[in-house]
């Protein structure tokens, strides 16, 4: 049973989330940041919260979101207009796309994908990969579409989704899956499963997920929506490179993968050398905000030669400029994501999900699905809901640890939504509405994460 307080903490929460998306989408048009904290402080104040701690709530929230994604978003953006401006992002889609169809872009855009995002959060991987992403769009635009932007066929296509969906999707996936990603090697400790399991479970469901979420959704996304991203933040990654010989492909290369290689560098190591002073030293340089200040050095230095101090500054101050309405939008999630845990709503929903007595892979599931509803975070709802499984796992006959790490992974990305920081991310950065937003990237991890658990189940059967 659940409590009367629990119940009425449930729909404070979703009439609170469907008041901010009726401020925004309504003819009210209530600016996105504005509607998220003026329903941060409703839910709040409705849910109980104390004035002065609702308040605590609200910039906790939003403090916390924009110090661990908006300087890794700065540094990106920053990243990328050093990338543009020299042609590296031009020769890197070049060679991406050359002797690419249509119909392979996705795949070539899955496997670099798979590659970036591999040890890094969501929202750091969208951050590296968007430079790319926007400079394959517009090879694909001025190479593969006509200029009214039709395919062959004569069907009218979204660059940037034709190239973003796959992108989306396998990010989501490697996300939910595949450790040394964070969120499912942080499950893996807590239940006490072996990485390599996981590892080799996640690995087979990641590549389904990615291929039926990205590849085969990507065409008809495509060809249904057609955002317009911001023009600046475009120009920021796309613009003609400065008049200076392009770089070589290797020089291009080096600073996308770096921030790659530092940070799982920081795994390995700290699993070889424990504590010692290698591990001291990977342990800072492989932190995802210190590997991409690193690549933005190495980018202004191997890159940036005879362009001078002035120019660099210049670049630093455009991206920043760029992505500052994005992450005031962010913070706004942030925020109501702080105010959602703070609040108990987040307890709410565990408590009366683990009352249900259910089995433990669709317990897990479950748990972290409400709680991702609920806080908007992944990380967060993955690491609450297997610290809540976890006895029930330890006292259950026959479940096997590992498909328990992978039913959570899979239920912390499904429907994300105003609470969640990449759904803001996403959408600002490719330019969609709301429900563009919602008929794309929540539809793409949402299948991830169905279809992922349908996977679990399966394998469960089996084992």
């Amino acid at each position: 049973m659940v409590a009367a307080s629990e119940a009425g903490l449930l729909a404070t929460g979703l009439l609170g989330i469907i008041a901010v998306v009726l401020m925004i989408t309504t003819p009210l048009r209530v600016h996105p940041f504005l509607a998220l904290l003026i329903g941060s402080l409703g839910i709040g104040l409705v849910a109980g919260e104390r004035p002065a701690a609702l308040v605590d709530s609200v910039t906790a929230g939003a403090g916390a979101t924009l110090g661990g994604t908006g300087l890794i978003l700065v540094l990106g953006t920053v990243l990328g207009t050093v990338l543009a401006e020299s042609g590296a992002t031009g020769r890197l889609a070049a060679a991406l796309t050359r002797g690419r169809t249509l119909r392979s872009v996705p795949w070539t855009v899955s496997l670099l994908s798979f590659v970036v995002a591999l040890p890094l959060f969501f929202e750091v991987a969208l951050a590296v990969l968007l430079p790319l992403l926007f400079g394959i769009a517009q090879r694909v635009a001025t190479t593969m579409l006509d200029s009214e932007g039709r395919d062959p066929r004569g069907r009218r296509t979204s660059p940037h989704l034709l190239v973003g969906v796959p992108a989306l999707a396998t990010v989501a996936s490697v996300h939910a899956l595949v450790p040394p990603h964070p969120g499912p090697t942080a499950a893996a400790g807590a239940l006490h499963a072996d990485v390599g399991a996981v590892i080799g479970l996640g690995l087979p469901v990641a590549v389904l997920t990615t291929v039926v979420a990205g590849q085969l959704l990507a065409g008809p996304m495509a060809r249904r929506m057609f955002p317009v991203p911001p023009p600046r933040l475009v120009e920021q990654f796309t613009r003609p490179h400065d008049g200076g010989t392009p770089p070589r492909l290797a020089a291009a290369i080096v600073p996308v993968v770096l921030p790659l290689v530092l940070v799982l560098a920081q795994s390995v190591v700290t699993v070889t050398h424990g504590s010692g002073a290698w591990a001291a030293v990977f342990g800072f340089i492989g932190r995802p905000v210190v590997a991409l200040l690193v690549a933005v050095l190495v980018a202004r230095i191997g890159l940036g030669r005879g362009r001078g101090a002035g120019r660099f500054n210049s670049q630093v101050q455009d991206g920043i400029a760029a992505i500052a309405p994005i992450l005031l939008i962010i913070g706004g999630g942030g925020a109501l994501s702080g105010v959602m845990v703070d609040s108990g709503i987040g307890r709410a929903i565990a408590h009366a999900t683990h009352a249900l007595g259910i089995s433990p892979l669709v317990l897990a599931w479950l748990i972290a699905v409400l709680i991702r509803l609920a806080v908007g975070s992944a990380t967060v709802a993955v690491i609450t809901a297997s610290g809540i499984v976890a006895p029930v796992v330890t006292t259950t006959p026959g479940v096997h640890p590992a498909l328990v790490v992978l039913a959570l992974g899979c239920g912390s990305i499904i429907f994300p939504h105003l609470n969640n920081a990449a759904s803001w991310q996403v959408k600002e950065s490719f330019g969609m509405s709301l429900g563009e937003m919602f008929r794309s990237f929540t539809v793409i991890e949402t299948t991830v994460s169905v279809l992922g658990f349908g996977c679990v189940l399966a394998a469960s059967a089996l084992l």
